[in-house]
């Protein structure tokens, strides 16, 4: 609720109001309330008049109390202020005093510190001056050299020293010359020290220059000094090559020298001036220049003796052993690639190349990084042959098949694998890519004769008539032996390296026996011819190729068809031949109601050869448990009372061939 002015009147009086906006509204107010204001005024006026009276009234005895305390205490006022006065005036005159004490004493200290200058500046000039008389007695590089720096110091501390008029040129002109002295003396004993490596008078000259100041600038000088001179050196051995086995050996010695003579001045020293060689190396040296190699050689050789600092200078021969690698690689590649493998020099084209490239191995021996890069050359360079070899080879069916005369392309085969045959046999390290050309073009004969023996071997079955006599299909076989050893008489290394004789051995006889074995009927007539046939092929195989490494026996293989197996059970040899085998000839030997293997699946009598020629004896023994296992159903399902004779001799060869390959 809002206030009237008269209500507020007593607020303002009291200052619980602002006095503006109070005011404010007197001003605005009317001429009632102004009397009504007036009126109030006089009521709290007359308010406070009777509220004092009665205060005075209650509190008068008290005042005079008070009035009497207040009067002794002014009293004591009085008194404290006049001492308080008195000690002032005492403290301004002490204080007075004492500046005018302070100032003279500064007079005195400053007059002191110019007496204390000029002594100083006294005992420094007469110390000058003795210093300068024994700078001209002394002789020794070092202690003049001290001397002269203590003098600079005293009068780098003392720059008045040059005001003394009687002091003034010895400290400049006299000082500057025996400096100049000294450093040229002290420069002179460190050159001629670093000739004779004279550590104790290079350690002599160091020290002075040391003391005057000016060692890093002699240092560089003489750094700088050396590399000009190896500069130049390095240029004259560049524009004179021919000259190089005389000169070359001269700057070496030079450069080992100057690599002594820097390690004497120190670490860091000897640092900087390797860097500036190893600069001069790069810019100076030609990468084609004939003195390239001996450069490297002999200064590695120097390198090796500094380990130390050696490691720029061999970044810097880097450049200079990458040419030397780049030039060795093209001059093996330039005998590769000049080479007409046409020609019948095949054997010449080998000894060229195996005698460059052991040249070059042995021109580069002497390092064991350039040794390393070689090897990596050897390598590329026969893959450089070998790629060549394989865009000459010419295999395709013509060239595969094998005649009682070599056509020209075949004998250039049979060469070229002579020459990758020959080069891996020199480089067995660096040859993968020639083992990998031999071992491909060596594939692909192979395969073709492989081929060509099945389908001879395979004729067996139509050609079989019984009797003593050498069958069709055998003379032909055996004839195409004699050829096989024809033509491989002309890569005998190849075939040898390859084990190809032995291979084709055992794939032969391998071969003949799964299709003997299947022959049916296998009468007694057909049965010795068939051991005929073999006694024959064994004979062959031993004098035109090689035995046979997986069937080293020959009785075990004759005794197949010597008698029959059901008759002589004996003959079962599991260490010479695999179970299946048997089985097979047992099989062959029954009634028709067990058929061939073959047949059992419809295959074609080509199909399952070659599939017993791809697949482990287990394979083929479960295959053939099937098949008894078929013969078995089919005997239950005729409801026949017996099975053929051969079937528990089979049944027994089958576990034994399952327990030996799980083994």
């Amino acid at each position: 609720m809002v206030k009237t002015v008269e209500e507020e009147l007593e607020d303002y009086i009291w200052g619980r109001c602002k006095e503006k906006d109070y005011l404010e509204r007197v001003v605005k107010c009317d001429e009632f309330t102004s009397n009504n204001i007036l009126r109030r005024v006089s009521q709290i006026d007359e308010s406070l008049n009777k509220q004092l009276r009665k205060g005075v009234e209650e509190n008068l005895s008290r005042l005079l109390e008070q009035t009497t305390a207040l009067e002794a205490l002014d009293s004591t006022q009085r008194s404290v202020h006049s001492e308080m006065n008195e000690v002032y005036e005492n403290c301004d005159r002490f204080a007075k005093t004492l500046d005018s004490l302070l100032n003279d004493y500064r007079q005195m200290v400053k007059q002191l510190e110019g007496y204390v200058a000029e002594r100083n500046l006294t005992a420094d000039a007469i110390r000058c001056e003795e210093l300068m008389e024994s700078l001209d007695k002394r002789h020794e590089i070092v202690k003049r050299s001290e001397i002269i720096c203590e003098i600079k110091g005293i009068v780098a501390d003392n720059p008045d020293l040059l005001k003394i008029t009687w002091l003034r040129e010895t400290l400049t002109t006299r000082l500057k010359a025996v400096e100049n002295e000294v450093r040229r003396s002290a420069a002179d004993d460190m050159r001629r020290g670093l000739i004779s490596l004279n550590a104790s008078l290079v350690a002599s000259a160091i020290r002075a220059l040391t003391n005057l100041g000016v060692l890093e600038a002699e240092l560089e000088v003489q750094l700088s000094a050396s590399a000009t001179e190896i500069d130049a050196k390095i240029v004259e051995l560049s524009s004179n090559p021919e000259n190089s086995a005389r000169l070359l050996p001269q700057y070496i010695n030079h450069i080992h020298s100057q690599l002594e003579q820097c390690a004497l001045l120190g670490k860091p020293q000897l640092m900087k001036f390797v860097e500036k060689l190893a600069r001069i190396i790069r810019a100076r040296v030609p990468l084609d220049a004939p003195f390239s190699l001996r450069f490297v050689q002999q200064m590695s050789r120097v390198l090796n003796s500094r380990p130390e600092c050696s490691a720029p200078l061999f970044e810097s021969l880097r450049p200079l052993k990458n040419s030397i690698l780049s030039h060795s690689l093209a001059r093996l590649h330039q005998i590769v690639e000049q080479h007409d493998f046409a020609t019948v020099q095949n054997s010449v084209f080998v000894d060229m190349l195996v005698s460059a490239i052991q040249e070059e191995m042995k021109r580069l021996e002497w390092d064991m990084e350039l040794r390393a890069e070689m090897q990596r050359n050897t390598q590329k360079c026969l893959d450089m042959v070998a790629k060549r070899l394989e865009s000459e080879v010419k295999l395709d069916s013509e060239n595969l098949l094998l005649g009682d005369r070599l056509r020209s392309d075949q004998l250039k085969n049979y060469r070229l694998l002579e020459i990758a045959n020959n080069l891996a046999v020199k480089f067995p390290a660096q040859a993968k890519s020639l083992l990998s050309f031999e071992q491909d073009s060596v594939s692909h004969i192979m395969e073709a004769i492989h081929k060509s023996i099945s389908t001879i071997i395979t004729t067996m079955h139509r050609d079989m008539k019984g009797g003593k006599a050498v069958s069709p299909y055998m003379q032909e076989l055996i004839a195409y032996i004699g050829r096989i050893a024809f033509h491989f008489s002309h890569f005998p290394a190849t075939i040898r390296h390859t084990s190809a004789l032995s291979s084709i051995s055992d794939y032969i006889i391998h071969l003949f026996i799964v299709n003997a074995t299947l022959v049916r009927p296998l009468t007694d007539s057909v049965r010795e011819q068939l051991h005929n046939d073999l006694e024959k092929l064994l004979e062959e195989l031993d004098s035109h190729l090689a035995p046979s490494l997986k069937y080293p026996r020959k009785d075990p293989l004759l005794s197949l068809f010597s008698t029959r197996i059901s008759q002589n059970p004996d003959l079962i040899s599991a260490d010479a031949l695999p179970a299946w085998i048997y089985i097979h000839a047992l099989i062959a030997e029954s009634p028709d109601a067990l058929v061939s293997p073959h047949v059992s699946v419809e295959w074609t009598l080509e199909q399952y050869v070659k599939w017993c020629c791809d697949n482990p004896d287990l394979e083929i023994i479960s295959f053939l448990n099937g098949l008894m296992t078929s013969y078995n159903a089919s005997v239950i399902n005729r409801h026949e009372v017996e099975y053929v004779p051969n079937y528990p001799l089979i049944m027994e060869l089958i576990k034994k061939g399952t327990d030996a390959s799980m083994r």
